[in-house]
């Protein structure tokens, strides 16, 4: 099932990967992809526990903060008896964000691993330009270039797409 799956790709992506459109392809199967493990991340992970956590957390840290600034011994005890409780909250919010992150490697590694197989991870897709000129950079040295930033432009563009999603509502 594998070697279909990655002969199929093969087939379909030969022709995109010669010439002039090669680094376009190249990008935007990496941004396809990265867009893919945004998504799957946020289907692992429950937002809405980690936006009540964090708000617990953050009304907890005011009262004490609160409690510290008006030196009132008593109402600082008070807040202190929640501290267990407060970082238990804490673990289970970095559990929860831990379990998008590992579903983030996984599907790299997986998104990865099927490219290399069906491009070919040496192939030549882009031109890259040096002081000493052009050097043809192949598809998993673009792969693995486009990771420094991808996540960061996808996460941005997913935002700004639930805002307007928001404001039209």
């Amino acid at each position: 099932m594998y070697a279909e799956l990655v002969e199929a790709l093969r087939g379909a992506l030969d022709p995109l990967l010669s010439g002039r459109v090669a680094a376009l392809t190249a990008t935007a199967l990496m941004y396809l992809s990265f867009a893919l493990m945004r998504a799957i991340s946020a289907l692992v992970v429950n937002r809405e526990k980690i936006a009540r956590i964090e708000a617990e957390v953050n009304e907890w840290e005011e009262r004490r903060r609160r409690a510290i600034e008006a030196r009132d011994r008593r109402m600082y005890e008070r807040v202190m008896r929640e501290r267990s409780r407060i970082e238990r909250l804490r673990w289970e919010m970095s559990k929860e964000r831990l379990k998008g992150s590992i579903a983030s490697i996984i599907a790299w590694l997986t998104f990865f691993k099927l490219l290399w197989d069906a491009v070919g991870g040496g192939r030549p897709v882009v031109l890259l330009p040096l002081p000493t000129g052009y050097s043809k950079a192949p598809f998993f040295t673009w792969f693995l270039l486009n990771s420094f930033w991808a996540g960061a432009l996808i996460d941005k563009a997913w935002r700004g797409v639930k805002a307007l999603v928001h404001t039209e509502r």
